[in-house]
């Protein structure tokens, strides 16, 4: 099984330097050159941008059968509703699709949700058009560079890696099998390679975690990684062109040059390994660490809950006592718990070398002065509130992540939905999580100067923790039982992925 992978995007200019030799097949199918090694560069022209609507996501079903329900559901509400089919035909039994109920609504006035939301959807009107220019030749729409051998490969120079995190930056990346420039929604050039499933895996594997990592932990990150793509392609990028993106949204991509024999063989050892939830595979997400308890999928994401997606105490099972921290005095008092004993406690177990650079993640404290965050307020959100007042934690998860916080301002308030734009809009980059309390700091005058956040854990917390499931892994737990503690109720089924 083949997957497209988008990672390089709105891009001007494109520069490739090609190993091997390459068929150029244009968007009609016809072979039109011939390519043997050095570099190339392709560059847009004519480009226009795609445009779209917007709608409200007012609900998702999973049965083509319902289809007719669902809009006789709406129609005798006197709702106007689109039903949109989005995912892919995994194998000849076997789909992913969605069918998402869509109600037409205004663009956005505001900044922060122009990216698109999980309610909010940016859906295409008109694709994006242009040509491509390569060699002094033009291109209509798209090129795909075949390769004719197994031995060929090609670097890619000026790739993101790390996008909206601190640690973003460009490097030179290799791929093998086949690259395609398209022309993207921006009307610019977007770069998708297309290859076996199980050397993306490799891949992901050696971006995501590194060879001294436990070998149960890696079997149990690739079954999951697995479980993510064919659970999410043709989804999460429905219009772009490819099944997923490159980079932390989707997975960690960073081609073929890192991958290491080990990240193979783990591969190799759950090839074709997925969980499934009754008669679906499951999408099986996963974080850094928990920070003790793992999160609901409703609290990041959209507004429903999966079975196998359970607030799980990350400790073993006779530890385990059924309490959540979706109060603000549970949240604080697990915050303040330095010693809480679960497999995440960075504080408390050995981590690998490649893993030391977690340590801080378990626990941590920001501190952001008003003049700090009034810039990053007014930096996403166009709505003026004046002056922050307040921060007000409104709603939590179980794991004490914060969904719904409200923003006291001089003149106004605003209540940001899911731990992303939380995080996100605390931050220049991202907060380490959303599970935090707020203390004030105040000056002499008793006047608010800054905001200390005491928080716990590193990422959205939902699914499998990295750094727990290397703890047990090192504490001799099986990559089944690793799978079978975070993703509660599901079987583990081998699929025929040819």
């Amino acid at each position: 099984m083949k997957v497209r992978i988008g990672f390089l995007h709105n891009q001007e200019e494109v520069s490739v330097e090609l190993s091997g030799k390459y068929d150029v097949v244009d968007s009609f199918g016809n072979i039109v050159d011939s390519l043997t090694d050095g570099q190339i560069s392709v560059t847009v022209e004519r480009g226009i941008p795609a445009t779209f609507n917007w709608y409200d996501k007012l609900d998702t079903f999973y049965e083509v059968e319902q289809t007719e329900e669902y809009r006789d559901k709406y129609f005798f509400k006197g709702i106007p509703v689109r039903i949109l089919k989005v995912g892919c035909q995994i194998n000849a039994e076997l789909d992913n699709f969605e069918y998402w109920v869509l109600r037409k609504r205004e663009k956005p006035t505001d900044i922060y949700y122009e990216r698109g939301d999980y309610r909010c959807k940016k859906i295409v009107d008109k694709k994006g058009s242009g040509f491509i220019k390569m060699n002094g030749q033009l291109f209509r729409q798209k090129i795909r560079l075949i390769p004719l051998s197994k031995d060929c490969s090609m670097t890619v120079e000026q790739v993101k890696v790390g996008i909206g995190f601190h640690w973003e930056h460009k490097e030179k990346l290799e791929y093998e099998g086949e690259i395609e420039i398209l022309i993207d929604l921006a009307g610019k050039l977007t770069v998708v390679n297309t290859i076996e499933l199980e050397k993306y895996l490799a891949s992901v594997n050696s971006s995501e975690m590194r060879n001294d990592n436990n070998r149960e932990m890696l079997k149990a990150q690739t079954v999951a990684a697995r479980g993510t793509v064919l659970a999410t392609m043709g989804k999460h990028h429905y219009q772009e062109g490819f099944d997923l993106c490159g980079d932390d949204h989707c997975q960690c991509y960073q081609g073929t040059r890192r991958v290491s024999k080990l990240s193979k063989e783990m591969a190799e050892a759950t090839c074709d390994e997925v969980l499934f939830y009754e008669k679906r595979i499951c999408d099986t997400r996963y974080s850094k660490i928990c920070g003790g308890i793992t999160e609901k999928y409703s609290t990041c994401w959209e507004d429903q809950d999966f079975d196998y997606f359970q607030a799980v105490q990350d400790r073993g099972a006779a530890l385990e006592n059924g309490s959540d921290a979706s109060s603000a005095s549970a949240a604080a008092a697990l915050i303040d718990d330095h010693e809480f004993e679960c497999f995440c406690n960075t504080k408390k177990y050995e981590l690998p070398q490649s893993l030391e650079f977690c340590k801080d993640g378990f626990r941590w404290q920001e501190t952001i002065s008003i003049d700090k965050l009034n810039k990053l307020i007014k930096r996403q959100i166009s709505q003026d509130i004046g002056g922050i007042l307040d921060l007000i934690p409104m709603q939590r998860g179980p794991s004490g992540r914060i969904s719904h916080l409200k923003l006291v301002g001089e003149k106004s308030e605003i209540i940001i939905f899911k731990e992303l734009k939380i995080r996100n809009l605390l931050s220049d980059s991202h907060l380490f999580s959303s599970c935090f309390y707020v203390k004030k700091v105040k000056n002499k005058q008793g006047k608010t100067e800054a905001f200390v956040l005491h928080g716990a854990g590193w990422g959205h917390g939902v699914g499998l923790c990295q750094v727990g499931a290397q703890v047990m892994g090192q504490q001799g737990y099986s990559y089944e039982q690793i799978l079978s503690h975070y993703y509660r109720k599901t079987t583990l089924k081998k699929l025929d992925l040819q």
